[in-house]
């Protein structure tokens, strides 16, 4: 299924410690961001990847090998492409292993 940078930017944010959160403007709904809670600095698409590790990094030793598996057979990636996989590719495999629906 294709998902939206927003539903994959939502997603993640339900992954991350509470440090972020999804903010919704009542104002502009169509205008939801990732914000650092502590600051209310909007999240740039530049620091997806990094926030994706974050992630990463809170997976037991057991859900990694899924996570990896997920990635080459659900994304599509090789065992080189892995590591180059996007942001976009990243969450929706953390999603599977993890049991957040999108």
């Amino acid at each position: 299924m294709k998902y939206t940078d927003i539903q994959l930017k939502q997603a993640l944010a339900q992954m991350l410690p509470e440090t972020y959160a999804w903010y919704v403007n009542p104002q502009f709904p169509s205008q939801a961001t990732l914000r650092v809670r502590t600051t209310g600095y909007e999240v740039l698409d530049t620091e997806l990847l990094h926030l994706c590790w974050l992630v990463e990094e809170t997976l037991m030793p057991s859900k990694r090998l899924d996570y990896v598996g997920e990635l080459m057979d659900n994304q599509g990636l090789d065992l080189w492409q892995r590591y180059h996989a996007t942001w976009q590719q990243r969450v929706q495999a953390l999603c599977k292993v993890k049991g957040i629906e999108i």
